[in-house]
């Protein structure tokens, strides 16, 4: 960081603008999008949505047990080519064997297996009769099933298709913000307009509502099922035997296409699809999504890889009952995945939702590496992330409440993030102008979990090391900045709401700070950075038992930020005295005490921080293409000494010295005299705050 040098007029009403960050935000525009019925579609029998779907086996597609008709898609003549992807692959399986996902063990395939396999997708291949997976679709119904046999699918006639093609120019819907977007009958129109595969779960009923409903419970315009209960699965080995692909061949490459082919913004697109399933296979070289669902009830990614798509590897939008187990991906400019919108189940929650308060969606066992973040969710309400490794980003998890256009569920509340190892998320895209990803949002980068203006969220149970900026950070969100999507439901956890409701009752509690978890093995650098040979942030030495983060746990203390607290966390060397905050950690455990990091969550309220606020300023004008030039005042961008190291000592006494110089500066001084007399209007009442133990 450098000093801020340009004057700033910090005055009472500009202080919300401090806190903006749309560099967090996404940039794409979603159409005006609604909460579908929690209950089951009893008009489908059996019925769809109410719950996470039931993977059906290979087994039961070859056996014809079930309801639902299969659909076969090979490649060659008598699938000829992917039987010998199949055979190429079922060797590997069963000599060297292969990894679902870099943290997990490598699996080997027994011969019996193997011979299995092979037989089940011969029987297949006889009953092979699309090239197309498009076509498969557009020919499935209720409980259909597509069954993708190995190989390449570049889908030839859907990349022939016109882009914003004009016989759909009258279809697209005004969003809130007055642009316009697609709509489902837009996309029904001209499946493969924006999309390579697009699967229509519902029929269109009637106009959608323009303006938009403020109520966003319900799916207005919402007809009867048409593929619901639908499955699509690659019947390879593993996810890589089906590629389904947006760009140029091969699983490394970035979605540039071939000379004279054009390039899909999605790469397969489920909309309205209750009780969907999408198994073993790979999405990639998307010019924004790889796998895009929205408004659904049910679904599960299940074993499902996203490569080199430029905005999210999956981006799943205002859906229910969600699952995603053992995905892996890489190469996003975004992030891996995206559970956005997610509906109100949690403390918000009303009587819309029955059985709330209740999870709505989980992330569970995926290896999330490589792009500028893992996991982010403007917001992604009641969303649980738990038992993942997440690695080798620039911010490991990133969750917000930055109302992004299209993005119903204000405040951002109720989120779960434990058991999970977030480490070496050190990746930096910003140093130069021609980074191996492309990154379309700011984000700190050494930083393992970003929380901006959530409220209710429980971080515990993790091992969080190597990290080399921050291993926690917490900002604050003002209401005054933001529009909310829609209307914001009851239940807001601060008692400083209507004027601000944002980023209160955080608790973060159980968790190992710079500890290397027992018996824990890194992954192979080409599995971090497989787009750079493995040239990057290294990991520290082989035998290591600890990698500290630079600090542990960050907060803004914002001033009207209030039930914060960090407790029961051990550090590095796994004790509470190896703990490291900024503000700093109290050295008697247990006690709140001013100036120091808040362990007691009732006596938590923030004082405000002129210097921090300068720099989360200066981080929030982040634009795509500026560098750390642009950003002289902020510390998100630049290259990160490892801790513990005398360069990493000498990059915190410089830090340490310029925000004491701003904070004596005559801006600095009348920031900190603004959030005075902020803090002294305020009445935050009798706070309703959860206690400190779980």
């Amino acid at each position: 960081m450098t000093p801020p040098t340009r004057a700033v007029a910090f005055a009472v009403g500009a202080l919300c603008a401090l806190i903006l960050l749309p560099a967090l935000a996404s940039a794409h525009v979603e159409r005006p999008s609604y909460w579908p019925d929690p209950a089951p579609d009893q008009t489908v029998s059996p019925p769809a949505g109410g719950k996470v779907p039931k993977l059906r086996s290979l087994g039961s597609a070859i056996s014809g047990k079930g309801p639902g008709e299969v659909r076969v898609v090979c490649r060659g003549r008598h699938a000829q080519r992917s039987l010998y992807v199949l055979d190429r692959a079922l060797a590997r399986a069963t000599s060297k064997g292969f990894k679902l996902r870099p943290s997990q063990p490598t699996i080997v395939f027994s011969q019996k297996r193997a011979t299995k396999l092979r037989k089940q997708n011969k029987i297949l291949a006889k009953r092979c009769r699309y090239r197309s997976i498009q076509a498969a679709v557009l020919d499935s119904g209720n409980n259909g099933r597509v069954v993708i046999m190995p190989g390449r699918y570049p889908e030839r006639h859907s990349r022939k298709q016109l882009e914003n093609d004009p016989a759909c120019a009258g279809l697209t819907q005004m969003t809130t913000g007055g642009s316009q977007a697609p709509s489902v009958a837009y996309h029904a129109k001209c499946p493969n307009d924006q999309n390579l595969i697009y699967i229509q779960g519902r029929a269109v009923k009637g106009a959608p509502p323009s303006p938009p409903l403020g109520d966003r419970h319900g799916i207005p315009d919402a007809g009867s099922c048409l593929r619901c209960n639908f499955q699509i699965e690659g019947s390879g080995t593993k996810p890589t035997d089906v590629i389904i692909d947006a760009a140029k061949r091969g699983v490394d490459h970035r979605p540039a296409g071939e000379p004279g082919d054009p390039v899909k913004d999605v790469v397969l697109r489920a909309d309205r699809t209750d009780g969907f399933v999408a198994h073993n296979f790979t999405v990639k070289g998307a010019l924004e999504h790889g796998l895009y669902i929205e408004e659904a009830d049910g679904y599960l990614i299940d074993g499902v890889k996203f490569f080199w798509n430029d905005d999210y590897g999956n981006l799943t939008f205002t859906s229910d009952h969600g699952l995603y187990r053992n995905c892996d991906g890489y190469g996003s400019g975004d992030s891996v995945v995206y559970p956005g919108a997610a509906p109100e189940t949690g403390e918000q929650a009303t009587s819309f939702y029955p059985d709330a308060p209740r999870y709505n969606t989980t992330v569970k066992k995926c290896d999330l590496r490589g792009s500028a973040l893992a996991y982010s969710g403007s917001m992604g309400n009641a969303v649980r992330i738990t038992e993942n490794n997440i690695y080798g980003n620039g911010t490991g998890i990133a969750s917000d409440t930055i109302s992004a256009g299209g993005h119903p569920g204000y405040p951002l509340d109720s989120m779960e993030i434990d058991h999970n190892y977030i480490y070496s998320n050190n990746l930096n895209l910003y140093r130069d102008a021609n980074p191996p990803v492309d990154p379309r949002v700011g984000v700190p980068s050494g930083v393992g979990i970003i929380i901006a203006g959530g409220n209710n969220i429980d971080i515990h149970d993790n091992w969080i090391f190597d990290n080399w900026m921050r291993g926690t950070m917490l900002l604050a969100v003002p209401d005054a900045i933001l529009t909310p999507e829609g209307d914001v439901d009851p239940g807001v956890s601060c008692s400083t709401a209507p004027s601000q409701s944002t980023s209160c009752n955080n608790r973060y509690f159980n968790n190992h700070m710079g500890e290397i978890p027992p018996g824990f093995v890194f992954p192979k650098p080409k599995d971090i950075y497989p787009y750079t040979d493995g040239v990057g942030p290294r990991y520290v030495g082989a035998g290591a038992t600890t990698a500290p983060n630079g600090v542990d746990f960050y907060w803004d203390e914002f001033v009207t930020n209030t039930g914060n607290c960090w407790f029961n966390n051990v550090g590095s060397a796994g004790d509470h005295a190896s703990l490291t905050g900024d503000p700093a950690i109290n050295p008697v455990p247990g006690l709140s005490a001013p100036g120091f990091l808040p362990e007691e969550c009732g006596s938590s309220v923030g004082q405000g921080d002129a210097a921090k606020e300068a720099v989360l300023l200066d981080c929030s004008t982040w634009s795509r293409g500026n560098t750390q030039a642009d950003h002289p005042a902020c510390d998100w961008f630049t290259d990160k000494p490892r801790p513990a190291t005398a360069a990493f000592r000498r990059a915190q006494r410089r830090q340490a010295a310029e925000l004491r110089d701003y904070e004596q500066s005559q801006d600095g001084r009348g920031l900190q005299s603004s959030f005075d007399v902020i803090a002294g209007q305020l009445d935050f009442g009798a706070l309703q705050l959860r206690p400190s133990s779980p």
